[in-house]
């Protein structure tokens, strides 16, 4: 699937017309059609533009298609530690990256992932392996234990936390890719206590 193709079939997929696709992006409807039809390329910033509009990565769009299975060797995954302490994330996923990523993320005891709530476009689904986890959407909060899995918007702000006494392990698995070269991830670091919205949830 070349380019044009990707750009159509999101778009489809979105529920968008090509008139809606050029409000969101600033374009003309004329350039759209030709883009999606390989009669012209857009330049990097339009491809910005339209992956923003589609909620995927520039990365996607432009990634060969047919490419066969990619495989990661434990030792061989992009991983960053958290100064002074134990927290890790790594990438499960393989570059070239393609419009879905997995990430495990290690938090010690009293950690978060992240130093405050975040929003991206696309999705999220979190999936507690080890230890418990307070995963606050918005204004509620879920508490989730081993096999406990949650899927959200990744529009609303959202953020992950160790309250347990015993290391947590997590999965997230994010659409589109957001980890990669084009974003640093952040370490997770210790944070304040801080006043619970009203909503809690526990999923045990």
């Amino acid at each position: 699937m070349h380019l044009g193709e990707k750009i159509r079939d999101l778009r489809i997929r979105r529920g968008l017309t090509v008139q809606q696709l050029a409000s969101a992006t600033g374009l003309s409807k004329g350039f759209i059609s030709q883009v999606e039809n390989h009669r012209t390329s857009p330049s990097l910033a339009t491809l910005h533009d339209f992956a923003r509009a589609l909620e995927t990565s520039a990365a996607y769009l432009v990634a060969e298609q047919d490419q066969g299975p990619i495989f990661v060797r434990t030792t061989e995954r992009p991983s960053l530690a958290g100064d002074g302490n134990t927290s890790r994330v790594e990438v499960l996923s393989a570059p070239p990256r393609r419009n879905l990523e997995l990430i495990s993320v290690e938090l010690p005891p009293g950690l978060a992932a992240g130093d405050a709530r975040h929003s991206h476009a696309g999705e999220e689904c979190l999936l507690c392996t080890e230890g418990h986890v307070r995963l606050t959407i918005g204004e509620r909060v879920i508490e989730l234990g081993p096999g406990d899995s949650c899927h959200y918007d990744g529009h609303q702000a959202h953020a992950i936390e160790n309250f347990g006494a015993t290391v947590a392990r997590v999965l997230l698995a994010i659409t589109p890719a957001a980890y990669g070269a084009t974003q640093e991830p952040r370490e997770p670091r210790p944070r304040a206590a801080a006043r619970m919205p009203q909503a809690v949830e526990a999923l045990r």
